[in-house]
C-alpha cells in the first residue's frame, strides 16, 4: 500500500515524473514513425542505393536524431507543470510556445487513468481529463506518479485522500464484477466480431493470392469433405470461429479484471489485462443509459450497458469505446445496476417490462419496401450467376420471396417500441440487435413531429426525439398518441428546472 499525497500538496506546482522524459520520447517517436512511415521508408531506400552514405552515416544520423529528441523531451519536461488554484486545475506546458490551460472541477466530464504494461515498472500512469467540450478540449498528463493521479481524482471529486492499493483498484463499494463466464459471453455477443472482421479485411486479398499459389501444391482433399457445398460450409464455419475467438481475446484484453465501484457522486471502473484502465462516470453528467444486445446476445441472454454523458454524440464501436460501458450483463443484472447509476427519487423502470408497439401500417409499409428490393436483387443474381437457367425458376422463387419479405417486415415491425412510466421514457430500436434507451423526461433537448402524405391520410405521425447523445425515432404512431406524448415531454421539460452543465 502506498500513501497518496494530501490535497494541499496539489496547491503547489507539480511536475511530471522523471520517467516521463523517456515515455514522452518513446511515444512521440512511435507517433511520428506511424505518421511518416512512407516517407521514412522512401528515405531508407534512397540511402540504401546511394554510394555516398553507408551504415556508419546512417547510424550517426540516428544518434543525432535521438539526442535531439532527448533534448527536446528534457525541455518539454521542464516547461510542463500543474497545480490546483482553488477548484481550478491549472496546467502550463509548451515546447516553443508557452500555453496555460485552466479547467474548473465542475466542468469536468470524465477522467481516465491508463497504465500500459511497460509503465508499471516505473510506477507512472497516463492521466486524461475530458471537459464538456469533448475531446477537443481534453487535458492529458502523459506521465505522473500513481499517487498524484489518485490525489487528482479525489480533488476533482471533492473528497479527502485515502490509501489505495498498488493495483489501482478503488477501495469503494463494489457494484459489479465481471467473471470469466461473463467475459467469455461478452466477447461472443458484443459487436467486437464486426470490428475484428473490419480490421482483418485488408488481409483478404493477400491471403487469396497466397492460397492461389499454395493451394494447388497442398494435398487438401485428404481432409476436406468430398461435397463442394459441405467444403464451403466448413470454410465459412472455420472463418466465423476464428473471428469469434479473436473477439473473445479482444474482450479479455480490454475487460479482464473488470470492477465497477460506487465512489459517491461518481462510478469508477477498472479493467484491462496488461493495459490497465480506470474511468470515472459523474452522476450529474449522466444523460442516457442504453441496454444493448446483439442478435447472438439476445439468444444467449447477455448484453451491456452504455452510459452516455453530456455531449457524447455519435455512434459505432469506436465511439462506444470512449463511453462508460458495463459489459457482460444479464437483463436482471442491468435492472439491478441502473438505479445505482442514476440515484433519482423516482423508481427506475425495468428493461424487461413490455413496450408499446407502433401502428400495424408500419409493417405493411416495410413489406412494400422490402419486396421490390429483394425482387431486384434476386433478378440480378439470376442474370449474373445463373444466366442459363430457364425463366420459370425465377417465377417459382417469387412465392418464397413474398414469404421472406413478410417475415422480415414482421420482425422489423416488432423491434421499435416505447413506454412512458412516470418521469421516465424507454425507447427501443434495432432489428436483430436492439438498443433500449432509458432517460428522464427532463433530459430531452428537443423533439420534432413529422407526417408524410400517407401518414396524413391514415392519421399517423413520426416522433423524433433529440437527446444530448443523438436522436431517437418513433415511426408511425397514432396521431393522438404522438400529440399527447409530445405535450407530456414538452411540459415536463419546461416545467422542471434542469441544471445544464456550465
Amino acid at each position: 500500500m502506498t500513501q497518496a499525497p494530501t490535497l494541499g500538496l496539489l496547491d503547489d506546482w507539480q511536475r511530471l515524473s522523471p520517467w516521463a522524459i523517456g515515455l514522452i520520447l518513446a511515444t512521440t517517436g512511435v507517433s511520428l514513425l506511424r505518421q511518416y512511415l512512407p516517407l521514412l521508408l522512401a528515405a531508407g531506400a534512397a540511402l540504401a542505393i546511394s554510394e555516398r552514405f553507408g551504415w556508419p552515416e546512417a547510424l550517426l544520423g540516428g544518434v543525432l536524431l535521438g539526442l535531439g529528441g532527448l533534448l527536446l523531451s528534457l525541455r518539454y519536461y521542464h516547461r510542463f507543470r500543474f497545480r490546483f488554484d482553488g477548484e481550478v486545475l491549472v496546467v502550463q506546458k509548451g515546447l516553443f510556445v508557452h500555453r496555460e490551460f485552466k479547467v474548473s472541477a465542475r466542468h469536468v466530464q470524465q477522467t481516465r487513468i491508463q497504465q500500459p504494461a511497460w509503465m508499471r515498472p516505473f510506477g507512472v500512469v497516463q492521466w486524461e481529463l475530458e471537459t464538456l467540450a469533448g475531446e477537443a478540449a481534453s487535458i492529458s498528463l502523459p506521465g505522473i506518479r500513481r499517487q498524484v493521479a489518485d490525489a487528482l481524482e479525489m480533488r476533482l471529486g471533492g473528497r479527502a485522500a485515502t490509501d489505495r492499493p498498488d493495483d489501482s483498484t478503488p477501495r469503494s463499494p463494489v457494484l459489479f464484477t465481471l467473471g470469466p463466464r461473463g467475459l467469455l459471453l461478452h466477447g461472443l455477443t458484443s459487436r467486437s466480431i464486426l470490428v475484428v472482421a473490419a480490421l482483418l479485411s485488408p488481409l483478404v486479398r493477400p491471403l487469396q493470392g497466397w492460397l492461389h499459389e499454395r493451394l494447388p501444391q497442398a494435398d487438401l482433399w485428404t481432409w476436406l469433405p468430398a461435397s463442394p457445398g459441405l467444403a464451403i460450409a466448413v470454410v465459412i464455419v472455420s472463418a466465423v470461429g476464428l473471428l469469434m475467438l479473436l473477439s473473445v481475446l479482444a474482450a479479455w484484453w480490454q475487460f479482464h479484471g473488470y470492477v465497477l465501484c460506487d465512489d459517491g457522486q461518481r462510478q469508477v471502473q477498472v479493467s484491462g489485462l496488461l493495459h490497465r484502465r480506470s474511468q470515472t462516470l459523474s452522476r450529474r453528467r449522466l444523460q442516457v443509459v442504453e441496454w444493448v444486445q446483439s442478435g447472438l446476445g439476445r439468444l444467449l441472454g447477455r448484453g451491456y450497458l452504455v452510459c452516455h454523458q453530456f455531449g457524447a454524440a455519435g455512434g459505432g464501436e469506436v465511439a462506444e469505446a470512449r463511453r462508460f460501458l458495463v459489459p457482460g450483463l444479464t437483463a436482471v443484472q442491468a435492472d439491478t445496476l441502473v438505479p445505482s447509476l442514476w440515484r433519482r427519487p423516482t423508481a427506475t423502470p425495468s428493461f424487461e417490462a413490455p413496450l408499446r408497439r407502433v401502428s400495424h401500417l408500419y409493417r405493411r409499409v416495410l413489406f412494400l419496401r422490402l419486396l421490390p428490393i429483394l425482387s431486384i436483387g434476386l433478378l440480378v443474381i439470376w442474370r449474373v450467376a445463373f444466366p442459363t437457367w430457364p425463366g420459370w425458376t425465377l417465377g417459382a422463387a417469387l412465392p418464397g420471396l413474398v414469404v421472406l419479405s413478410l417475415g422480415l417486415a414482421q420482425l422489423r415491425w416488432r423491434s421499435p417500441g416505447w413506454r412512458l412510466e412516470g418521469d421516465w421514457l424507454r425507447v427501443r430500436q434495432g432489428f436483430w440487435g436492439q438498443r433500449t434507451s432509458l432517460f428522464p423526461l427532463d433530459h430531452l433537448v428537443s423533439l420534432q413531429l413529422e407526417q408524410s402524405w400517407l401518414q396524413r391520410r391514415r392519421g399517423l405521425m413520426t416522433l423524433q426525439l433529440h437527446l444530448s447523445n443523438g436522436r431517437l425515432s418513433l415511426p408511425f404512431l397514432e396521431q393522438g398518441v404522438a400529440m399527447q406524448l409530445a405535450d407530456r415531454l414538452l411540459a415536463n421539460t419546461e416545467g422542471v428546472a434542469v441544471e445544464y452543465p456550465g
